[in-house]
């Protein structure tokens, strides 16, 4: 991922200078520690300025409501400290200069502003994109002296530079770079090394960051072309602002591998917002697939103890056979040995270790114990090994859906089911896939969710119900509509779409059932598995 770099925030100020001055603050949010939103009207037109000082994502924009969607903004109940530090001094005023000092990645913006005493003054916003060191800034611009900031930065963590209220404020140390356009060539071969071309550009002249200067290089035949390329740059001869067709960069030049834009805003509003929404879905999975994995683990566990306790079963024959052959010998076993060799129902020899400190018929009834107490462990295991195996099912199932969606509110969803939370998000419309087939609609449940609906809702008891066979995959209702017979080109329709959407759709052949929605239940609310019966299977 590209960074912001002071150019591109140079141009971005030019575009928007107009709405700026004189516009005013109607609404201030904090969605989270490093982004602010400001509402801002003028000229009869509202717009969502949107600051991200996160140091991974740190930008600014106007937000577009589809790309608002895509950051998944959500505004706490309580405003955080710094957040209620601008409405206080900030809201409701109104803008009266925007500034970016030279070949710095910061953001002024100035207000007027009226004390208790009604005097005024000017306060100024400064916005620091400067990656690790990205900080938002209030303060009197009339005295210089710091209000709050978004992080403070004592002395600890920087001793070049020290940020908190009641501090005056200062830039961060100037650059020691060159601009490139006051260069000559010659003083440009001087200063670039031939063999590192691209480190020392970045290094020696300001507004060229590692990507751009790599990009410009690439495209150089020589080192008189990259001088003149990189002049044509900054110049912003025509610019244009690009975006790479894989998202991967944006630049202010365009080419064959990227999409174009009409502004710097619109540029930067999607290439950012393409980028937040990818990391919010990676780190949901991740944390999916770590409650998953976690779960899975301590189930696996549960049904190794279970087949190893229903294996025992035979053990538990064993003692029973040891209890009966003691009885049945009772007059043999007057002289008890700790060892003793006595004969089964065959005829066979048998060695049964016996406890010399309590009579024979004490020594069966602690077999007849053992006995006992093993097959009530086996008959136990198999009554739970089958809810294991539907639990182990089901985190399978909710891992396939993590995998198979991108949509956020559809992985807070699996997330907040896995956690048993109730979920933040209230949907009150469950959009489902389908598709005609036939004259017959054929539903395809991706979720949770989706499933629940297809059966609660949805689904009427004679309609058919589609799943792959002991495997993780989509829910699949075929609407019956008191239709006779389904044709066989449905059903086999509706098991291909049963395969697609399943775990194993690569597979060569896969094992579908299908049944009657009367015959699928619920089999644990908690876990949203389902029981069926009376079904088919088809392999396709």
């Amino acid at each position: 991922m590209i960074n912001y770099d002071s150019l591109t925030l140079k141009i971005f100020k030019d575009e928007n200078i107009n709405f700026f001055i004189g516009a005013k603050i109607q609404k201030i949010q904090q969605p989270s520690r490093s982004e602010l939103i400001f509402f801002m009207r003028n000229n009869k037109e509202s717009k969502k300025f949107y600051i991200n000082f996160n140091p991974q994502f740190y930008h600014i924009c106007f937000m577009s409501d589809d790309n608002e969607k895509k950051r998944f903004l959500t505004i706490p109940k309580t405003a955080p400290m710094f957040c209620m530090l601008l409405r206080k001094y900030i809201l409701n005023a109104k803008i009266i200069k925007v500034d970016v000092p030279k070949y710095e990645r910061i953001f002024e913006i100035y207000f007027e502003y009226y004390d208790e005493l009604n005097e005024k003054s000017c306060l100024c916003l400064s916005v620091e994109l400067m990656g690790k060191y990205s900080n938002v800034i209030l303060y009197n611009y009339d005295t210089n002296v710091i209000i709050g900031c978004a992080h403070n930065v004592s002395s600890e963590k920087s001793r070049d530079r020290e940020l908190a209220g009641l501090l005056p404020y200062t830039y961060p140390a100037k650059q020691k770079k060159k601009n490139l356009l006051n260069s000559s060539f010659d003083s440009f071969k001087q200063n670039i090394d031939i063999h590192n071309i691209v480190p020392s550009l970045s290094n020696c002249y300001y507004y060229l960051t590692m990507p751009i200067a790599f990009r410009l290089n690439s495209c150089s035949n020589n080192l008189e072309e990259l001088y003149q390329n990189l002049i044509k740059y900054l110049s912003l001869q025509n610019y244009k602002p690009s975006i790479t067709k894989d998202y991967s960069e944006f630049f202010l030049s365009e080419s064959s591998d990227s999409i174009r834009f009409g502004t710097v805003n619109e540029m930067i509003d999607s290439y950012f917002s393409f980028h937040q929404s990818k990391f919010i879905v990676e780190n949901l999975k991740s944390k999916i697939y770590k409650c998953i994995n976690t779960q899975i683990k301590k189930l696996n566990s549960l049904k190794e103890k279970q087949v190893y306790q229903i294996e025992r079963f035979n053990k538990a024959l064993e003692y029973k056979n040891k209890a009966d052959i003691i009885m049945a010998n009772l007059y043999n076993l007057k002289n008890m040995q700790k060892e003793q060799i006595l004969y089964d129902f065959s005829g066979n020899e048998i060695k049964i270790d016996m406890d010399i400190n309590i009579s024979a018929v004490e020594n069966a009834n602690k077999y007849y114990s053992l006995y006992k107490k093993t097959k009530t462990s086996y008959e136990h295991a198999l009554e739970m090994i089958e809810d294991t195996k539907s639990q182990i099912l089901f985190y399978e199932e909710q891992n396939f859906y993590a995998q198979n969606t991108a949509d956020v509110e559809n992985l807070q969803e699996i997330l907040f089911e896995l956690k048993g939370e109730e979920s933040k998000n209230k949907i009150h419309e469950v959009k489902i896939d389908f598709i005609e087939f036939e004259n017959y609609k054929i539903f395809i449940g991706k979720n949770k969710k989706q499933n629940d609906y297809i059966l609660s809702k949805l689904a009427s008891s004679e309609d058919l119900w589609f799943h792959p066979l002991n495997i993780a995959g989509a829910h699949i209702l075929v609407k019956v509509n008191n239709k006779s017979q389904v044709p066989d080109s449905v059903l086999l329709k509706a098991a291909l779409l049963t395969k697609e959407y399943s775990s194993q759709k690569n597979n060569s052949k896969t094992s579908i059932i299908y049944t009657k929605r009367k015959y699928v239940k619920k089999a644990n609310k908690k876990l949203a598995f389902v029981t069926y019966k009376n079904e088919t299977e088809i392999i396709v």
